[in-house]
């Protein structure tokens, strides 16, 4: 698996973002980097769809027991890569308004005015 970590490079700053700095411990290999900044565009662009493939991985993971006195709990990994994408703006939000009451509208009061 090839693996660099040069902060001079997109690469290098995609692998800070993911936290992905430590070769022995390397989720993701230089070609899968590439592709990712490829799809991305961006620095962001590439860690949000390295935090998204994450995010699958540790749902598809998830899992909570104890035995003897042991505990072994990582449904925080997926809470945690949630508000990592969040914190980048990777999860899309939509901004409603109210428009002026029309008829059709449920709760629509017409206000009667009498003719001058």
């Amino acid at each position: 698996m090839a693996f660099t970590y040069d902060l001079t490079t997109t690469r290098g700053k995609v692998r800070l973002a993911l936290a992905d700095t430590v070769e022995a411990e390397a989720v993701f290999t230089d070609a899968e980097i590439d592709y990712l900044i490829s799809e991305g565009g961006t620095v962001n662009g590439a860690a949000l769809a390295g935090l998204r493939i994450l995010l699958v991985d540790r749902a598809r993971r998830e899992r909570r027991f104890a035995a003897q006195g042991l505990t072994l709990d990582t449904k925080g990994q997926v809470a945690a890569i949630r508000a990592a994408i969040s914190e980048l703006g990777g999860i899309p939000t939509a901004t409603t308004i109210q428009p002026s009451a029309l008829p059709s509208d449920e709760g629509y009061t017409e206000i009667y005015t009498p003719p001058q």
